[in-house]
């Protein structure tokens, strides 16, 4: 019989205490790390060769809005791609826990425009068996996973319950009120939930409910926030994350009174607060500085105030059917609401574009996500509008389509007509109709006729494309290489205009109608992708790299890779950081910060999440669309490259970039298990 379950042998070991690195081996037995070194002649049912690999705590990433996608996902990806073995759900004060059943609905309707996650896949993949918080960690503790969780009590969900939605929106709550909402997180705390959090942006809300409206929790004042701090003091136990008010976009400072309030929160509490979020800005480096200047301030003075740092290059890939970061000014938002249809009309319509200009040329712009705001959008694609023929010529449906080189069906759906193409989403082939199904006869993989859903894995479709109806006539909105790099592709919006010789609203707007919203755009960060501001924040002790928004703003946005993007670009590449400094701050720290117990170091019986890759190989892959989510939506994706193994509580759960099957993955209670 073996000594061990596993030995990772002759690895260099980055334990993520900021201990220097080390070549040694690593035994692990029943799930933890049993021994580190002095293994000579010991045995292991496997031995991971990991010689010129680097041996590292699995990462903790404690922004997510995974509360529903690890019920269809137990890997929790893009995060479980890129080495994360531990996550935090819950996060802004948006969750699903408690909510009476005829409330479903409207919880879930609630996180399709502030965080972007689609409606039909949540409805298809939660499996809502749960009614009040306890329930929902139980739910959480029997669902297999491949990562491990623990939990905030998001407030919204509170309101809801104790005030209801709309109540919620229009008044204050009493003070019996409170008291009940404040046993309800006493209560989710006793079940094993790990503090609680609140997103409170003010009226001017760029993160807004369904019907364009602020969130509940936008709404809170200093009183509610401060009962609520005070239940962690009453524990001496928990863990805060707040969003609060004035963020100090474009240039302007942090505002006193918002630094003051966090101050007061954390003098009440008595616990970390975790601040949203410290963002490195090459065109006004001064934000950053500023704040990470304050937060050591409070820790100088004993305050436990930390940053959440955003660490990851890159800006959005996005369409304006999608697209709901411009709520910040009171134009956009409304221009943006609606079927797709309506939105269109809007943007059509001529006092609407009177009112955009206006408050553009005002200098009121929506600029919170995005720099020098729309302009700076850069057109990466447009469609090719292709006329497939009269709506009469096709009565018998599904029916071929050949266009140019490529071959499709032609279906009807309640969305109206698609296209679905005709290669194989699995491994190439092409489907062929064959009786009640579309067949890949190369593969065996068989696909229903209503949407292309794989009958074999659900969770893929056939690629499908939009068509319109235009006079009679099918107008298939189909990507095109020429189209693509046309004189159009790369320019910014406000370079067209200018040549254009149009108002920057005009130009914009011109070309998303005329594309059926599909216009496929850039959006820019404020200088994100310069080594030295990103390195400012990895340096403090006060900031931890991340912020994933894993699971949310799944059609525009891929924050997951931030962990694989930050050892690639800033040790390896850039040689700022060092490998110790990379690993605290995506290991040890967080876990430390965000109440995860004995997660975020390699030491002796300590659970072994553990990451193997080879630095020189370790590499973020390209954006793709992955068509993998419930009810038939799709996300955008980044893989990764070079991970050999990445382990959770002792069980490999990817091998190679490929997952295994393991699901080793805890909840953790309180943050222990």
């Amino acid at each position: 019989m073996a000594d061990y379950d596993i030995i990772i042998k002759g690895g260099t070991v980055v334990d993520g205490t900021r201990t220097p690195r080390y070549v040694g081996d690593i035994a692990i037995k029943d799930g933890r790390i049993a021994q580190i070194g002095g293994l000579k002649g010991k045995t292991a049912e496997r031995v991971l060769d990991a010689a010129g690999r680097i041996v590292a705590p699995g990462f903790v990433d404690l922004h997510t809005h995974y509360d529903a996608q690890i019920f269809w996902d137990p890997y929790c990806t893009l995060s479980g791609w890129h080495g994360v073995t531990s996550v935090a759900l819950g996060n802004c004060g948006f969750g699903f826990a408690p909510s009476r059943v005829e409330d479903r609905d409207r919880a879930m309707l609630g996180m399709t425009r502030n965080e972007a996650i689609p409606y039909d896949a949540m409805k298809a993949g939660m499996p809502w068996d749960w009614v009040t918080f306890p329930e929902f960690i139980d739910s959480l503790t029997r669902t297999p996973k491949g990562v491990n969780c623990l939990t905030y009590v998001p407030l919204t969900p509170l309101y809801a319950w104790v005030m209801g939605w709309e109540e919620a929106k229009k008044r204050r709550p009493t003070e019996a009120e409170l008291e009940e909402m404040c046993r309800l997180i006493h209560e989710a705390m006793d079940a094993g939930a790990c503090g609680w959090s609140a997103q409170v942006l003010g009226p001017k809300s760029i993160q807004r409910d369904y019907d364009g409206t602020p969130m509940v929790t936008d709404l809170l004042s200093e009183h509610e926030i401060l009962t609520f701090a005070k239940v962690l003091a009453d524990r001496d136990e928990g863990f805060i994350e707040l969003a609060y008010q004035e963020t100090g976009e474009e240039g302007r400072p942090l505002a006193e009174a918002t630094k003051q309030f966090f101050e007061k929160v954390a003098a009440v509490a008595k616990r970390p607060i975790l601040y949203q979020a410290v963002a490195p800005n090459a065109v006004h480096p001064e934000m950053h500085r500023e704040r990470i200047k304050w937060l050591e301030s409070c820790a100088e003075r004993g305050l436990r105030v930390y940053g959440q740092g955003v660490t990851r290059r890159g800006g959005f890939e996005m369409t304006f059917v999608d697209w709901n970061l411009f709520d910040d000014t009171e134009a956009w938002r409304e221009v943006t609401l609606g079927t797709r249809d309506e939105r269109k009309a809007k943007m059509q319509d001529p006092e609407m574009r009177r009112r955009l200009k206006e408050e553009w040329d005002s200098g009121v712009r929506p600029t919170t996500v995005v720099a020098r705001s729309v302009g700076s959008l850069i057109v990466q694609a447009r469609n090719a509008k292709v006329d497939i023929g009269a709506e009469a010529e096709f009565p018998n449906l599904p029916a071929p389509v050949e266009v140019g080189d490529a071959s499709y069906f032609l279906i009807k759906t309640r969305d109206g007509y698609k296209l679905l193409s005709r290669v194989c989403p699995h491994q190439g082939g092409t489907v062929r109709e064959i009786g009640p199904s579309f067949i890949c006869r190369t593969h065996g993989y068989r696909y229903d006729k209503d949407g292309g859903k794989c009958l074999n894995a659900p969770e893929l479709r056939m690629k499908s494309y939009v068509v319109n109806v235009k006079d009679g006539r099918l107008i298939a909105l189909l990507p095109d290489a020429k189209t693509a790099n046309s004189s159009l592709a790369g320019q910014t919006v406000q370079q067209i205009a200018d040549a254009q010789g149009k108002h920057v609203i005009d130009a914009l707007l011109d070309m998303v109608v005329e594309d059926d919203l599909e216009t496929e755009f850039y959006a820019p960060t404020q200088g994100r992708d310069t080594a030295q501001f990103t390195t400012e924040l990895v340096d403090s002790n006060v900031v931890v790299a991340g912020v994933s928004d894993g699971g949310a703003h799944v059609k525009f946005l891929t924050a997951g890779i931030y962990p694989t993007d930050l050892l690639t670009w800033l040790v390896r590449d850039e040689k700022t950081v060092s490998l110790e400094d990379a690993h605290y701050k995506l290991s040890y720290l967080p876990a430390h910060l965000g109440g995860f117990k004995d997660r975020g170091a390699i030491r002796e019986q300590a659970p072994a999440d553990i990451v193997v890759y080879d630095l020189d190989k370790l590499e973020v892959l390209p954006s793709e669309v992955a068509e993998d989510l419930p009810g038939g939506e799709w996300r955008r994706i980044q893989k990764s490259k070079g991970y050999d193994w990445i382990l959770v509580n002792g069980q490999i759960t990817f091998e190679n970039g490929e997952p295994t099957g393991a699901l080793p993955g805890k909840f953790l209670h309180n943050g222990r298990g």
